[in-house]
């Protein structure tokens, strides 16, 4: 009895359980990645779909393929036990070949990582119990396909998920309404976003106690999750930046804080691979204008934007700018490569002066509609000026970094839109006596003018650079087609298949007299 009791334990691990742990681990690795490029995409899964189409090679490992189906073929036709030692070497290359690619941003084990991970645990479960009972096929079929069980376990999750979204919800709306006399500025726009709200935040700080959503905390829950963990009762003013990929995001944002005063910082093509349309991205990001009081809700907008000025605003608007035709606008501009120096004309009052570390005609802007906000908000002459001396420049937002050898870096690695590359561009051009260097993957989420308007950045960095080191081969492309049109010299490109080699190549090239842009660094899930 006992002899028959070992041979059948050791049947178990051999032949039960150990090709189901490596299964496991296997579909771990495979599922890691995906979970994260899925977090990445903010949980969309129309978005991961969109990835997996775009990365078929990734999804569907020819090298992992055959090694899963080999074995399935001598097991089932020729001789199981070869068959069954075959598809354990399989497991076993693929565990210790398969690497996991490098994080530019982190993966985070968030609770709602978690509770995947828990539906993770039953279908695994489920998987080799029927193994089991049918073969290791039904395995290895899975393993092939580990990426879709990604979009099958956010789906499963999706009705846990909305119900505890709406719980947060209603407490952070409970948590607002709790405070009396708090007002709420919303910002918004296709760019611009950040750097505006913590110019805002900190001009108005002066006078306030303000709350502000930390980073890129632009989504619904971002901005829920800020509101629960962050805001006091002793706050007067929470300056809340919202972002959007879809139609009806800002109003879901604004659904729930009430925003008394829009910042509109722009309106352009921008995700139009979810928005499909100009006229969708218009009617988003003045759904932030419609959710204003009618009596005391003011809309401070770009008038420098041409799509903004075509569209149909109703509230009562401010218009901020850098010419005459805006309420508040900029002039006796000067930019060094220190900073810059303005004046900001207030109606009916002196103009003020402005100094600020930051550089760009595109920060100015952003001066002069976080100074029209300060002013109608009750904030003095004094109060605003020391204010714009304590702004400083947002992380990866045009960020000058010298370097010890007497190299300069400007970090705008966070842009994503053709205009602000290309004032990121004009501030390159400024340093005259350096050697300028750009590296840039180009501009995504452009849906069908991705081609047409990174060949726009293309020819805008012809005249501004003294060579261009294009990340990505995909991405190069129009990129390069751009440069080529305005005649500038093939030995002046480089092209770096990621960003890593990108960099390799600058320390080749540079030297003390360098001055380094780095136009926007992609996520993981786009190169």
């Amino acid at each position: 009895m006992i002899r028959i009791n070992i041979r059948i334990v050791i049947f178990a691990l051999k032949y039960l359980f150990l090709p189901n742990l490596l299964f496991a681990i296997y579909f771990y690795k495979k599922n890691r990645h995906g979970l994260h490029i899925l977090q990445l995409e903010n949980y969309y899964n129309d978005r991961y779909l969109a990835w997996m189409k775009n990365n078929l090679k990734t999804v569907f490992d020819v090298k992992a393929i055959g090694l899963l189906i080999i074995p399935m073929v001598v097991m089932y036709l020729f001789n199981f036990r070869l068959g069954f030692w075959l598809n354990i070497i399989a497991y076993l290359t693929l565990i210790f070949t398969s690497k996991r690619p490098k994080e530019k941003k982190p993966f985070v084990a968030t609770s709602r990582i978690n509770r995947m991970a828990v539906t993770y645990a039953i279908i695994i479960l489920a998987i080799c119990y029927i193994s089991m009972l049918y073969g290791i096929y039904i395995a290895n079929i899975c393993a092939i396909f580990a990426y879709v069980f990604v979009y099958i376990v956010n789906l499963i999750n999706r009705p846990v998920e909305k119900a505890i979204r709406a719980g947060f919800c209603r407490k952070a709306t409970k948590n607002l309404e709790s405070i009396k006399g708090l007002e709420v500025v919303g910002i918004t726009g296709s760019y611009g976003k950040t750097s505006t709200k913590h110019i805002v935040n900190t001009i108005l700080s002066q006078k306030y106690n303000t709350l502000m959503t930390p980073e890129s905390y632009n989504t619904t829950m971002g901005v829920v999750r800020t509101v629960n963990e962050k805001l006091s009762r002793t706050d007067n003013l929470f300056v809340c930046e919202m972002g959007a990929k879809y139609v009806g995001d800002i109003k879901e944002i604004c659904d729930i804080v009430h925003p008394t005063y829009g910042i509109v910082t722009a309106i352009g093509e921008q995700h139009l691979e979810t928005f499909k349309s100009l006229d969708n991205i218009r009617k988003t990001k003045l759904e932030l204008v419609d959710s204003l009081p009618e009596d005391k809700g003011i809309a401070f907008v770009n008038w420098e934007d041409e799509n903004i000025r075509n569209s149909k605003i109703t509230k009562n608007m401010v218009k901020y700018g850098l010419s005459k035709e805006a309420d508040y606008y900029a002039t006796n501009i000067e930019i060094t490569e220190r900073g810059s120096n303005f004046d900001v004309v207030i109606p009916g009052k002196e103009p003020i002066s402005i100094k600020t570390k930051l550089l760009g005609n595109l920060n100015i802007l952003n001066i002069v509609g976080a100074v029209a906000v300060a002013d109608k908000l009750g904030l003095t002459e004094e109060q605003i000026k020391t204010g714009a001396k304590y702004i400083k420049p947002v992380t990866h937002r045009l960020e000058l970094k010298p370097n010890p050898n007497g190299s300069i870096i400007i970090d705008d690695a966070y842009n994503s839109n053709i205009r602000g590359a290309k004032m990121a561009l004009e501030v390159l051009k400024n340093f005259k006596n350096r050697k300028r260097i750009l590296i840039t993957p180009g501009i995504v989420d452009l849906g069908d003018k991705a081609f047409e308007i990174n060949k726009e950045l293309g020819k805008a960095a012809a005249s501004s650079c003294d060579f261009a080191i294009l990340v990505g081969n995909k991405p190069a492309e129009p990129i390069y087609a751009g440069l080529k049109e305005e005649k500038y010299a093939e030995e002046k490109i480089f092209i770096a298949k990621d960003l890593e080699e990108a960099l390799v190549k600058m320390n080749q090239i540079m030297d003390s007299t360098s001055v380094i842009l780095l136009e926007n660094d992609l996520p993981d899930n786009y190169l």
